[in-house]
């Protein structure tokens, strides 16, 4: 069966980023911490961002208890800049998507995301995003990886066979995901291999 759709992750496979980087940034407005209480941030973030990423908070209301969990004490635009100041675009990545734009299959994004980083990066690189057809988005949809449900709306979207739907994802869980839902999947590690995945599925670019 030929492929359809090719749905990608956004992170770790579209733009890489370094979570660090905002940790250190958000303890260095935490009174008296620093980064002293490292493994509390991370917790808080943990569980807050869950929340975030399903669309159950708002952007303000994430800040908001972030706050209030750990005592931060830099207004939300700095919040913003330090929170989205994390991200870095995979080029080889890119040029995969843009070979794969000249051929005859939909291009999607299925993302674990929330609305401040999606904007900020929709803004920043409109020739990235512009290469896409549709965008699932775990804060729009309510939803997110590796949940059958959100697997089960996208294969919905194409009213195709599910393995016609190649996707790919730097989580193994969320790979699985996918397979146990019908769809053809592949865990992405580098574009080198994700041209080979494709090839293997006859997509040749």
């Amino acid at each position: 069966m030929s492929i359809k759709a090719v749905v990608f992750d956004l992170g770790q496979v579209i733009f890489n980023f370094d979570l660090s980087k905002f940790i250190k940034s958000f303890a260095k407005k935490i009174p008296g911490n620093g980064l002293t209480d490292i493994n509390k941030i991370i917790s808080d973030y943990s569980q807050t961002a869950f929340l975030y990423e399903t669309g159950k908070i708002s952007s303000s209301e994430f800040y908001d208890i972030l706050v209030r969990k750990t005592g931060y004490t830099g207004s939300f635009n700095e919040f913003s800049i330090i929170w989205n100041n994390i991200f870095r675009l995979n080029c080889e990545t890119l040029e995969v998507i843009a070979d794969l734009r000249q051929s005859e299959c939909a291009l999607a994004v299925l993302s674990n995301t929330n609305e401040l980083h999606f904007e900020y990066l929709k803004a920043g690189y409109p020739e990235v995003f512009a290469l896409f057809d549709k965008f699932f988005l775990s804060y729009e949809m309510k939803e997110r990886k590796p949940d059958d449900g959100i697997f089960k709306k996208v294969i919905e979207y194409y009213g195709a066979e599910p393995q016609a739907l190649f996707f790919t994802d730097d989580l193994e869980g969320n790979v699985q995901a996918a397979k146990r839902n019908g769809m053809t999947a592949y865990r992405f590690t580098a574009a080198l291999n994700l041209r080979e995945n494709l090839k293997s599925e006859g997509i040749i670019i």
